[in-house]
């Protein structure tokens, strides 16, 4: 397998992600998207200059509840600054942003001002921020790609791993619709191949600057960017081939960096609101009495446990239509089951993969500290944060590319589940925007028709011509994929690969086999 070849075919693969967020950015109903009128409003604030105030004190523009309250076809939407003197002023809704540093909002108020939004219609403003996170996440599948070579020395395997992203609608819609967690996704992602370089023997110190500037970002994006901070530390402490003194000083940059960039922020909101996350929306929520018995950890328990797997893998539109729950169970339970057995074999790689989950793990026992404190506050605790996960989709990704090439050995087997790989992510993937197209255009019935397609094309922020042409680009790089790696699947290797351009290193030490890496 040449290198030409494989960059071909992780060139195919990430035009394939290109084409598939396109079509969630162009087929999502506007403003059909977790959070996103409370992220457009949050951008629109600070493109007026109205400031950043403190959490439950931000309330929405009028002129942004009243299109999201009153939909109208593409063809009547008026002028940002038509609507907005059409309909000044604040409503009386809070918007909950405000309990984020205002970081993504400022870049997204950037872009406004860059297209001159208020010459434009309001839909054409919200696509411009949608296709602005596209931008952002559209390297995802390189980055996988980077940490899995780097991971498992296996360029078939790294080739394979991308596709997977597929599988997950939800992370496809998140990212490509208005949200901070599209930035988040990719710092978080770049994070993660920087912790496996430095895991698998990159001593240099540009991989430690940037795990500090990645950490620093996330957590100058929201809070539970500083969860990123003491793994990073503790992969540098981790990292083989330094000193325990030439460690520490890796670990101090990586720990001082986010602290004097963004500390000054959350100490200010922990003396304000004496939190690092202050419900902005507690005061307009409706606390629902307990049931007999009061507080109950088993019902929480479930509650999360549905809550979290389906809006992870694909909880479409604004939390709305939901993956088949046979299929959600069955990924969830399937995953977690070859982690086990993996661990139970006593493969390689056990101590790159416990390190590697260190990140999900921190970021799952956040959002269930964030959750079950919303829980005893507001007596709910629907678990809808499966998002939030979404920061470490590299570390997950890569965790299972390594479970799977410990237990999978026979080359025969291997090939056939790289194939099924490969076609059961796009299967997945494809299916997940068709349950999209069919709740936002279809009244959730399982068709396509004109009529649908008619609403569709009128109603989107893109319109039909977009969309086709995304659609087009997608068929065409996935065929173009599934192709590459049904064919790459059965080749032969031309020696390891090591992601890195020049590592005077080897990082990872092998037994000589005899037999070319599969």
């Amino acid at each position: 397998m040449t290198a030409r070849r494989q960059w071909t075919t992780i060139g195919a693969v990430t035009a394939a992600w290109v084409g598939f967020l396109l079509l969630f950015a162009f087929v999502t109903p506007v403003f059909g998207a977790p959070d996103e009128p409370a992220h457009v409003d949050a951008a629109f604030r600070l493109a007026l200059g109205l400031g950043w105030p403190p959490p439950g004190d931000m309330h929405y523009l009028a002129a942004i509840r009243q299109v999201v309250d009153h939909p109208v076809a593409a063809a009547d939407r008026t002028t940002v600054s038509a609507l907005l003197a059409q309909v000044p002023g604040d409503s009386p809704a809070i918007d909950q942003m405000s309990q984020h540093p205002p970081t993504y909002y400022l870049v997204a108020a950037l872009v406004l001002k860059a297209i001159g939004w208020g010459s434009h219609s309001w839909g054409t403003a919200v696509l411009a921020l949608r296709l602005l996170d596209v931008v952002v996440v559209a390297a995802l599948p390189l980055l996988v790609w980077a940490t899995v070579r780097r991971a498992t020395r296996s360029p078939r395997t790294a080739l394979v791993a991308p596709l997977l992203l597929f599988a997950v609608p939800q992370l496809a819609q998140v990212t490509a619709a208005v949200s901070l967690w599209a930035p988040m996704v990719l710092f978080g992602a770049v994070m993660v191949w920087l912790a496996v370089r430095t895991l698998t023997g990159d001593r240099s110190w540009w991989t430690t600057v940037g795990l500090a500037v990645s950490v620093t970002a996330m957590s100058a994006l929201t809070a539970l960017g500083l969860v990123a901070v003491p793994f990073a530390v503790v992969v540098v402490l981790l990292a083989h081939g330094r000193p325990l003194v030439s460690r520490t000083v890796h670990a101090a940059v990586v720990l001082v960096l986010p602290l004097a960039a963004t500390g000054w922020w959350w100490v200010r909101t922990l003396v304000r609101s004496g939190t690092l996350v202050p419900d902005a929306l507690r005061g307009s929520t409706t606390v629902v009495p307990y049931p007999s018995g009061g507080a109950n950890p088993g019902a929480f328990a479930g509650r999360q446990w549905d809550g979290l797997t389906n809006s992870f893998w694909g909880l479409l539109g604004a939390n709305q239509w939901v993956l088949p729950p046979a299929l959600v169970d069955s990924m969830t339970i399937v995953a977690l089951t070859v982690l086990a057995w993996a661990y139970a074999r006593r493969g390689t790689g056990r101590g790159l993969t416990t390190t590697l989950l260190l990140w999900p793990a921190l970021v799952l026992v956040a959002t269930l500290a964030y959750s079950w404190r919303n829980y005893l506050g507001t007596h709910q605790g629907n678990g809808l944060q499966g998002r939030f996960l979404f920061i470490a989709i590299v570390a997950l990704v890569t965790a299972q590319a390594i479970a799977w090439r410990a237990l999978v050995v026979r080359p025969l087997l291997r090939q056939r589940l790289a194939r099924t790989a490969a076609v059961a992510g796009l299967v997945i993937g494809t299916y997940g925007l068709g349950v999209l197209y069919r709740g936002g255009w279809e009244n959730v019935q399982f068709r396509v028709t004109a009529a649908g397609l008619e609403r569709m094309g009128g109603d989107s922020v893109a319109g039909t011509m977009p969309i086709a042409l995304s659609g087009l680009l997608f068929v065409v790089a996935a065929v173009w994929s599934v192709v590459a790696v049904w064919r790459l699947s059965a080749a032969r290797v031309d020696g390891p690969v090591d992601s890195s351009p020049r590592t005077p290193s080897a990082p990872i030490e092998t037994r000589p086999t005899g037999k070319r890496p599969q």
